[in-house]
């Protein structure tokens, strides 16, 4: 990490969360939910934000898949696996700018797509990735 750079903040805080993000594991399951996130890293390999991730991804994928299932409503994996989610400062050592969140986006927008998700559980989910992603952004930029 450059320990050098300045550390750009979104205005705000983190972003309020819709209350029916804690309903989609009920009625999306856990095995969709950890296909959606298969999906997504299959999208991150051809990505222009793909030199942010390890060579091996399958530890990423867990990682991504267990905290999605938590905020989804599921079982606290993250939490048990590896620690209470701090998302933002865990990303601090990635430059990530807003044409890295979209980059980001754009992959989780695919993902969705291929996805066997219902379109109300999609839409909360995308709702929920918009806002989460605002609040990754710690680099000014486009």
């Amino acid at each position: 990490m450059n320990m050098s750079r300045e550390i750009y903040t979104p205005a705000g805080g983190p972003p309020p969360v819709n209350p029916d993000i804690r309903k989609v594991y009920d009625s999306a399951g856990e095995e969709a939910l950890r296909e959606l996130v298969d999906m997504f890293y299959e999208e991150i390999k051809t990505s222009s934000i793909i030199s942010m991730f390890p060579e091996n991804l399958e530890e990423s994928k867990k990682k991504a898949a267990d905290f999605l299932i938590q905020v989804m409503g599921g079982p606290q994996y993250y939490t048990h696996n590896y620690q209470p989610p701090r998302m933002r400062s865990q990303h601090l050592p990635f430059e990530i700018d807003e044409k890295a969140r979209r980059a980001w986006l754009g992959c989780y927008k695919k993902a969705l797509a291929k996805s066997g998700i219902s379109d109300k559980d999609k839409g909360i989910i995308w709702d929920y990735l918009e806002v989460f992603s605002t609040w990754m952004v710690n680099k000014k930029g486009d």
